[in-house]
Formats: structure tokens, C-alpha cells, sequence
């Protein structure tokens, strides 16, 4: 089902499988029914309680999706922290009956979950919106055209998915937007190799970061709300907790965490993390699917000027126990 063509870096790896068929389409469609209704608008996929019963109806209709989220799953918990099929032959279908079939394959991966505190929608659109650049709004990655630094997803969550499966509808005309993936297997590894290194592994492996949350996901959606999640860089479940400008926001927010140990450890991470002959970079097509081990792998993009590049993302979880992890509201922060 799932077949190795080649190794993009270091455990980041191009696949192959079989494309998804019009009559393996139809049986998704028919299946989730049922649950989600007939239109197919992938605004109605939420999180459901019966996702086990889902999952088994799918199951039985469509087998090969089955084994193909299966193998996908098996892969990122063995030798890959990174998974590319560059053709799955989707790109003729429209944008939400293509949400409904990736939902599928995200069941066999894990549990797909809510995107937004609000619509908890679990399709997201990755594509420019301007509106979403006003003063105050904190944005995320998937609402601008800049650079998306590396990164773990929702490392301002508690606990952050273990996978994240984008979908691209459409790859960037001007050549820029090229997706970026490291393993922290690597980073840690090239960390050990120098007595500085070393220092600020270990520092980072003990130290709590305040990471800021997006506006769109904190608690009340306010631009006012200043929310942090309090976590380690490097720990055993996510192997890694990372994004520059929500810890660069968190630590604005939450001055005490800024030490003279922290900017040192944080200089010295960085300059591994920007180390370009180590990062896997990859200009994705329309109708190529990268699926990544979110807690090992940390994943990025250059910026772009085509705001026509389109992706679809999926964040699944797969509900094990992880590090701890706190969130702190500013105002209460301020009254402690």
C-alpha cells in the first residue's frame, strides 16, 4: 500500500501509494452520511463522540483507506518523523468533498480534532487572508504569507497533536512557500556534539517556556486576551515544543521567564535550527499530501507572494498522555 521511493533527510521520506478511486470516494461520502449529512461542506466536520463507530463503518466501506492511514501511522512511529506522497490524484475533486475524503484517512491516523475554540472545524484552510493582519490580531502561520519559521504545531496547546496532514489544492506560482521539515532526533544529535551544545539541551530539556496562544485560539477569541501555555523545548512527549514568535510573545508577555540563560540557550538552538544543510526543504505541488510526526518532526515554509497557494490541514491527535504542560491568563498572572 504505502511503498518507499526515496529519503528526502534525515527520516523524512517520499512515498508512494495508490490513488483514491471516483467508487472509493462515493462509499466515504455515503458512509459519513449519516453522521455529518449529505452536502458536502467540510465546515460540518467537528469532533463527534461516536468517532469509534465512524471509524468502523469507514472501515468496513473502504479498506484501503483503512490500511493506507494505518501504514501512514506505523511509519511515523518507526523510521520516519516526515511522510510525502506526491500523488494521490484528488486534485480533480472540489475543496470540500476533498475535506471529506482526508477526514477519512485522518481516522486511520488517529483522531482528527477541532482546528478553533468556536466552529471547531477540523479542516483548516492554509491560504493568505488579509483580514486577518489588522492591529492586535496575533496570526497564526496558515493566516499570512510571510516565512513560517520551524516549528511544532499548536506548541501553545497543552498538549499538541502527534500528527498534522496538509493537503496542497494548490502549490504557490512565484516559486515561494517551499515546506521545510528537521527531526529533532538530528537537532538533538548535532546539540551533543559540542559542550554548548550539550549545556542548552540540557538547560532547555528542564526549563518552562511560555508560548503565546493565537487570538483565534484563546479562550474567548478577544484581541485583549493575553494567554500562555507554559512548557520544556525538549521533553519525552512532545519530543519537542517550538516556535520563536509565540515564545518571543510569551516571553514579552511574561518578562520573568526572560533570563540571561534563557536568551543563551534559545541563541544556541537557534543557530542549530538555522543550520540549512540539515533541513529537508521541498517545493510542494498541488495534489501532494505531507503528513508529519508533530511531537519529533519540526516543520516550516519559506514566504510567499501567490496568495493563491491553498493547502488543506488536519491536526489528529492520538490520546496519549503527554509532558505537562499549564496555561496562564495574564491578568491572573499579574495578581500572583
Amino acid at each position: 500500500m504505502l511503498t518507499h521511493v526515496q529519503d528526502l533527510g534525515f527520516r523524512i521520506g517520499e512515498f508512494c501509494a495508490e490513488p483514491i478511486s471516483k467508487s472509493e470516494i462515493t462509499e466515504i461520502l455515503a458512509t459519513l452520511a449519516p453522521y455529518y449529512g449529505t452536502a458536502t461542506n467540510s465546515a460540518v466536520l467537528v469532533p463527534r463522540e461516536d468517532e469509534a463507530v465512524i471509524r468502523e463503518a469507514l472501515k468496513s466501506a473502504v479498506p484501503r483507506i483503512t490500511a493506507l492511514g494505518t501504514e501512514i501511522r506505523e511509519a511515523l512511529e518507526s523510521n520516519y518523523s516526515g511522510i510525502l506522497i506526491p500523488k494521490l490524484q484528488l486534485n480533480q475533486v472540489d475543496s470540500a468533498t476533498l475535506g471529506f475524503v482526508l477526514f477519512a484517512l485522518a481516522l486511520f491516523i488517529g483522531s482528527p480534532t477541532a482546528t478553533d475554540k468556536i466552529e471547531k472545524r477540523i479542516v483548516w484552510d492554509i491560504k493568505a487572508q488579509s483580514d486577518k493582519t489588522q492591529p492586535g490580531h496575533v496570526p497564526t502561520f496558515s493566516e499570512h504569507a510571510n516565512e513560517a519559521e520551524l516549528h511544532t504545531d499548536t506548541q501553545y496547546f497543552q498538549q499538541p497533536e502527534r500528527y498534522v496532514l496538509q493537503y496542497f489544492i494548490a502549490s504557490s506560482a512565484c516559486g515561494g512557500g517551499t515546506s521545510r521539515l528537521r527531526d529533532v532526533t538530528c537537532i538533538k544529535e548535532q546539540l551533543s556534539r559540542t559542550e554548548m551544545g550539550r549545556w542548552a539541551l540540557d538547560f532547555l530539556s528542564q526549563q518552562e517556556l511560555p508560548f503565546r496562544i493565537p487570538t483565534v485560539f484563546t479562550t474567548t477569541g478577544s484581541r485583549d486576551a493575553v494567554e500562555v501555555t507554559v512548557g520544556k523545548i525538549f521533553g519525552n512527549r512532545p519530543s519537542i515544543r517550538f516556535r520563536t514568535d509565540t515564545l518571543e510573545k510569551g516571553l514579552q508577555a511574561f518578562p520573568a521567564y526572560d533570563t540571561p540563560e534563557v536568551r543563551k540557550a534559545l541563541n544556541i538552538l537557534n543557530a542549530e535550527l538555522n543550520n540549512k544543510d540539515l533541513i529537508s526543504d521541498k517545493y510542494l505541488d498541488a495534489d501532494n499530501l505531507l503528513i508529519i510526526n508533530n511531537h519529533e518532526a519540526l516543520h516550516g515554509r519559506s514566504e510567499f507572494t501567490d496568495l493563491q497557494r491553498h493547502a488543506l490541514r488536519i491536526r489528529i491527535a492520538d490520546n496519549v498522555a503527554q509532558d505537562d504542560a499549564r496555561v496562564l491568563l495574564q491578568a491572573a498572572y499579574a495578581q500572583a
